[in-house]
């Protein structure tokens, strides 16, 4: 009879299904040992992992059965069916793709899965990994600006003594379309660079250079790896739509202030004053929008699972490896 329900690797409540289908999703992966499953009767959602020895000793006929949890996929798996591999357990299914990744070197280290926690990662230490990465890709985005940085240069040389009044009009607005291109490819450019960290080494590494430093990584809800899609997904949350929500807020309650003020100073005749008043409460309000609008991320410190917004708009955790 089906009587279970269970939340996807998104964290979306599914079923009823019956005892078997929960078993067959598991073996494909559809449900893992930390996904919260609840019937009929039980007073809280709970861990597959806390159920599974259970539905598969009634599967087996009253047998007592060992379970493990596997270190590669976090799966649950019959004991006897598992794979050693130091102090962790691998599952039949596993095998081949744990053993090539570890051959590729993406797998440093692993600890048995099967009775350890979740440690979720707190804010400070995500700043600190947040600015590790900014740090790294600092030098290929101002690689990419090179171009720019060199038609502003020849510009600049071009417009230099010599030029004077006499200056074409046309090449003017051949430097400045120039400069424009350029800057527009750089910046592409650093896009692309941004997506390409983010969603690779997530999608292939399940962290970023600055949360493999402080033994982070990024999964979903269930402790499985990302797809690279998913990995993308979180990049549009953490960046094209952060920023939105944090700098043009900011941005214009500075210019709205900055103009409000600007014109009663006009209106009273004391413009010097006023312009003063007006940039300094101008930039007090951006900097308090900014704090607010940061929320954003430091709504992390205040989450029971230390998620910042992008993680509940793509439905990851970034937790201690």
């Amino acid at each position: 009879m089906p009587n279970w329900f269970y939340t996807d690797a998104l964290a979306t409540r599914q079923g009823p299904v019956d005892d078997s289908t929960l078993l067959d999703l598991n073996r494909s992966g559809g449900l893992a040992a930390r996904s919260p499953v609840w019937q009929e009767g039980m007073d809280a959602w709970v861990p597959f992992s806390a159920v599974a020895g259970k539905i598969m000793q009634e599967k087996s006929g009253g047998e007592a059965v060992g379970i493990g949890v596997c270190a590669h996929s976090g799966r649950v798996y019959r004991a006897d069916e598992m794979l050693p591999y130091g102090e962790a357990l691998i599952g039949p299914g596993q095998k081949g793709s744990f053993f090539r990744i570890l051959m590729e070197g993406a797998v440093v280290d692993i600890a048995d899965a099967t009775h350890r926690g979740v440690e979720y990662v707190g804010f400070w230490w995500r700043a600190l990994s947040s600015l590790l990465d900014y740090m790294i890709k600092v030098i290929p985005s101002m690689l990419c600006m090179v171009p720019y940085y060199v038609v502003t240069f020849s510009s600049g040389v071009a417009a230099g003594p010599g030029s004077g009044e006499g200056q074409d009009l046309a090449s003017l607005t051949g430097f400045t379309a120039m400069m424009l291109l350029a800057y527009g490819l750089g910046m592409l450019g650093v896009l692309a660079v941004s997506i390409f960290y983010d969603t690779w080494m997530v999608g292939r590494y399940q962290a970023t250079a600055g949360k493999m430093v402080i033994g982070a990584k990024v999964v979903n809800p269930d402790g499985s790896r990302l797809t690279y899609k998913r990995a993308f997904i979180r990049w549009l949350a953490k960046k094209p739509l952060n920023y939105l929500i944090v700098w043009i807020p900011s941005a214009i309650g500075f210019g709205l202030v900055v103009a409000v003020i600007g014109a009663a100073s006009n209106n009273s005749g004391d413009n010097a004053a006023g312009f003063v008043f007006a940039m300094m409460t101008g930039l007090f309000i951006y900097f308090a929008l900014l704090a607010l609008c940061s929320g954003v991320y430091w709504m992390a410190a205040f989450d029971p699972e230390k998620r910042a917004l992008h993680d509940r708009i793509a439905s990851t955790r970034v937790v201690k490896k």
